[in-house]
């Protein structure tokens, strides 16, 4: 996909963030919405399922022919593998904190090109800005569709700023503070955490557990575009976002210059 048709998508996709953007405030303000349970224990609201109708309709309108997986949509979880452009929506990642009344939650939009991670977007209703990468730019926030500045910090391995990882036992946050030479610190948060080194709290983030490509390849196309690097792997393997599945059991975004040794123990550790 050309630089320009990638550009067409973004110009099209910013108005209808804004509007979902508008919604949800408006939504979270007035608590005009029910809060439920998903099967896997985790928080929903109606929200959530009026986004993900909200996104599929436009997104399949505007796109037909391509395959766009989302969350709240079971239905769209089965795909061909090696499908050549998958979208992968979350309408709002971050669920609890909407419920709650904090800020803290996003819309996450990311579209993979022959499995790579190729065009992401996160957006933040309440302050209504976008962080926006895809592989001919660098990550870019956007204030307005006309006001965007672009990110040029790239965190290094010799920042010394703390690596946050996902589903680390004690024994192997340790052992990984050994190898790395760096704190490790422990968090639940996938996309929040991902994109963590462009605002200077971490040097990097990895998950040792199971974590769903649409909480992840948005972020992860983002942090590519700016200049890190990212891998998935299921049982071991190193895989594609067009493999058929919707889960990985293992990530990792790190800085360009992350030595070998770290990314070979990350990649080999039994978790």
């Amino acid at each position: 996909m050309s630089e320009k048709e990638f550009n067409l998508r973004f110009n099209w996709l910013y108005p209808h963030l804004e509007e979902a953007g508008r919604r949800l405030r408006l939504q979270q303000h007035n608590r005009s919405f029910s809060v439920g349970m998903k099967s896997d224990g985790s928080k929903v609201t109606d929200s959530d399922q009026e986004m993900n109708d909200f996104w599929m309709e436009l997104l399949k309108k505007a796109f037909p022919g391509e395959t766009v997986v989302s969350e709240e949509d079971e239905h769209s979880h089965v795909y061909t593998p090696k499908t050549s452009v998958v979208w992968y929506i979350d309408p709002i990642d971050g669920t609890s904190k909407f419920a709650e009344g904090s800020p803290n939650y996003f819309v996450l939009i990311g579209m993979c090109i022959d499995g790579k991670p190729s065009f992401g977007i996160l957006y933040q209703p309440e302050r209504n800005c976008v962080l926006y990468g895809n592989s001919y730019i660098r990550t870019r926030l956007y204030t307005s569709p006309g006001d965007f500045r672009e990110i040029h910090q790239t965190i290094s391995w010799r920042h010394q700023m703390p690596l946050v990882v996902k589903g680390a036992h004690p024994a192997l946050r340790d052992r990984l503070e050994s190898i790395t030479h760096l704190p490790v610190r422990r968090s639940s948060n996938a996309a929040h955490n991902i994109i963590g080194p462009l605002n200077g709290p971490s040097t990097g983030f990895v998950s040792f557990r199971r974590s769903a490509y649409w909480d992840i390849a948005a972020p992860a196309a983002i942090m590519e575009s700016a200049g890190f690097q990212t891998r998935i792997f299921n049982h071991g393997e190193a895989a594609n976002y067009n493999d058929g599945n919707i889960f990985c059991n293992r990530f990792y975004c790190l800085p360009p210059d992350t030595p070998d040794e770290v990314i070979d123990y990350v990649i080999n550790v039994t978790a």
